[in-house]
């Protein structure tokens, strides 16, 4: 995620298929917030590296027309300002916030999830992208964590449980990535949870016991095209 000065103000250019996002900064909130009002842009974002050290959310209540928002290290205390935020499509808010009331932000579409366990409503949302990372249960298992079943595309990263048993059955996932789970060591629920998948890709999972594991993926699910499970590539045709 390239971020530059341009004029006064940090913009990206890429966070979110192509669209502007503008950095808010503490220093100048009030001008970013005018600049964002003034050129339309679809979103924002904060970090205390380029300059965000609020505690609330509370500027985004003046930007109600909003579809994209991605603050990271921060630590908020009130994130009540999301809530004036009906169009918001692209959700991405690191874990040391409040938890989120997640059907109170009906027009969500793609998240990036930090869990947290109080949480609510995700699985209200007709999500298409969902990158979940950092859960971590005590029963390290995916046993009673509720998705919505219109995502297509579902990340896996950082998370405990040794298998994918207890997820629910999503139907409509193409794409399916498992990052970082170092006790994650079968993939064997995937072709019933996942008949739709067309892209796999696993790494990083210490626990994984053979990288054919892919291969044997590919065969059994006509749909699979490619597979890569620790540092083997199966392509299918």
């Amino acid at each position: 995620m390239p971020i530059a000065r341009e004029g006064r103000f940090l913009l990206t250019h890429d966070l979110n298929r192509g669209s502007t996002s503008l950095g808010l900064e503490s220093s100048m909130l009030c001008d970013c917030i005018e600049e964002v009002q003034r050129e339309g842009y679809a979103g924002v974002f904060g970090n205390p590296e380029f300059g965000f050290n609020e505690t609330t959310l509370d500027a985004l209540t003046q930007l109600p027309q909003l579809r994209h928002v991605w603050f990271w290290d921060i630590h908020l205390k009130n994130i009540d300002g999301l809530y004036a935020l009906q169009q918001l499509e692209t959700f991405g808010v690191h874990q040391r916030r409040p938890p989120v009331a997640f059907e109170r932000l009906p027009s969500l579409r793609q998240i990036v999830w930090e869990y947290r366990p109080r949480d609510t409503g995700l699985e209200t949302l007709p999500l298409d992208m969902l990158h979940l990372w950092r859960y971590a249960p005590k029963h390290a298992s995916f046993a009673g964590l509720m998705l919505p079943d219109t995502l297509e595309e579902l990340d896996i990263n950082w998370c405990n449980p040794a298998s994918l048993e207890g997820l629910p059955r999503l139907p409509n996932v193409r794409r399916l990535g498992i990052h970082q789970c170092r006790h994650m060591s079968s993939l064997a629920a995937i072709p019933d949870l996942f008949p739709a998948l067309e892209h796999l890709v696993v790494d990083a999972c210490g626990r994984m016991p053979v990288e054919e594991e892919g291969e044997r993926l590919v065969e059994q699910m006509p749909g699979l095209k490619h597979a890569f499970v620790q540092k083997r590539v199966v392509t299918k045709g």
